[in-house]
Order: structure tokens, then C-alpha cells, then sequence
């Protein structure tokens, strides 16, 4: 028989982790105008010509920096993706009358209707993930994509605790506290622009403790 957190808060279709431009302006210039010589002229005699010149003005060049952008790597919004689905995943365990998964997973793939599925489904067993996740953790091992698949290969440190209904002193019943280590598969597609998970697959459990590396 699979563990009871693997079995009901992973299990269906091996879901779960459950503890888991620049720009520049052109020089601005005005043109000088030379005021034209006047001659004056007196009842005696002609007066040297007085040649008389304004002021130069000379409007400031402004030097417009092109603007500083930032271009963050594939590699790295993959692996945003995969917390942003964890950090989903979390929320809808915690709290999975409320649960939405179209708000952190792809159109495509499994993940979304397992997710949803899987939420109503501990909502009808009386059952939630603890808010305190005891330093449940994933860290990438290796990440592989093409212009708008990827995989993600993670190991899951899930130490989660599974609760159930609230016993005679109003504390919740323990379901499930094991601490366990995983190695998944994820896959992601970029819908829209973004990069977000369709499918998750377990590849394997490690043991029993935190058997994964350190966190990032």
C-alpha cells in the first residue's frame, strides 16, 4: 500500500509535490542670427560703420543614456515557473476549498485538471496540508528547452504534514507527518509569454529525510 500522503495528497496521476531599447535624442541646436550693420549718419559726417553682433546662445545638448534592461535567461523563468506552481500547489493544499489551478499551471498537460481534481477531492475528505511547510524545499538538477517546451528535473525535499478534521481539543488530527525525498519531472510550456507547468511525474522516491541537495 503507497503512504497515505502519497496516496491521497499525491496521487492522482503522481501529481503532487506536496511540501512541496535602447534610445537617444539628437543634439538639439538654434540657429544664430547676425543682427545686420547699421550705418548712422550725422549733418557733418558719415560715422564708421558699427557692426553690432547678439549674443550667442547656445541651447545645452541633452544626452539621453540608453535604458537599462535586464534579460533574464531561459533557465532562470523555467525555474520560476516550477516555484510558482509549488507555491500554488501549496496554497491549494492549504486551503482547498478555494483552489483555482488555472491561476498557476498551463492550459496544456495534465496539471491543471489533477490539481483541481485532487483539491476537491481533499476538501470532501476533510483534509488540508499544514501552513507550516517545516523547510519542505525543491532544487533543480537539470533543466532542457526549446522555444516553447521544457523539462525540469527537480529533487523535492517534502516534509508537508496532511491534517485532517479537528479532534476533541479543537487541535487538527495528524494524517499524514512523513518526511520524504523525490525526484521529479516537470514539464512546462510557454503560453502567452510565460513559461508555466502542464505535467509533473515522479521519476523516483529517495528515502525517508532530506536526500536532496542544498537549496539554491
Amino acid at each position: 500500500m503507497q503512504p497515505m500522503k502519497r496516496s491521497i495528497v499525491f496521487g492522482i496521476a503522481a501529481l503532487g509535490f506536496a511540501s512541496c531599447g535602447s534610445g537617444g535624442s539628437a543634439a538639439s541646436t538654434t540657429p544664430v542670427t547676425l543682427i545686420p550693420t547699421s550705418v548712422a549718419a550725422t549733418t557733418t559726417s558719415i560715422a564708421a560703420p558699427v557692426t553690432t553682433i547678439a549674443p550667442t546662445t547656445t541651447t545645452p545638448v541633452m544626452t539621453t543614456l540608453p535604458a537599462t534592461t535586464t534579460t533574464i535567461g531561459t533557465e532562470d523563468l523555467i525555474k520560476q515557473a516550477v516555484q510558482d506552481y509549488i507555491a500554488g500547489y501549496f496554497a491549494c493544499g492549504q486551503q482547498p476549498a478555494s483552489c483555482d489551478a488555472a491561476q498557476f499551471t498551463a492550459s496544456e498537460g495534465s496539471s491543471r485538471t489533477t490539481v483541481n481534481e485532487l483539491a476537491s477531492g481533499m476538501v470532501g475528505a476533510g483534509l488540508h496540508f499544514a501552513t507550516d511547510v517545516r523547510g519542505s524545499y525543491l532544487v533543480a538538477e537539470s533543466i532542457a528547452a526549446s522555444d516553447t517546451e521544457a523539462t525540469a528535473n527537480y529533487c523535492a525535499f517534502d516534509a508537508v504534514t496532511v491534517l485532517g478534521a479537528e479532534g476533541p481539543d479543537g487541535v487538527a488530527t495528524v494524517v499524514n507527518d512523513e518526511i520524504l525525498s523525490y525526484r521529479y519531472a516537470y514539464h512546462l510550456f510557454l503560453e502567452g509569454g510565460k513559461w508555466r507547468v502542464g505535467s509533473q511525474e515522479q521519476q523516483q522516491q529517495l528515502g525517508e529525510g532530506n536526500l536532496c541537495p542544498p537549496s539554491e
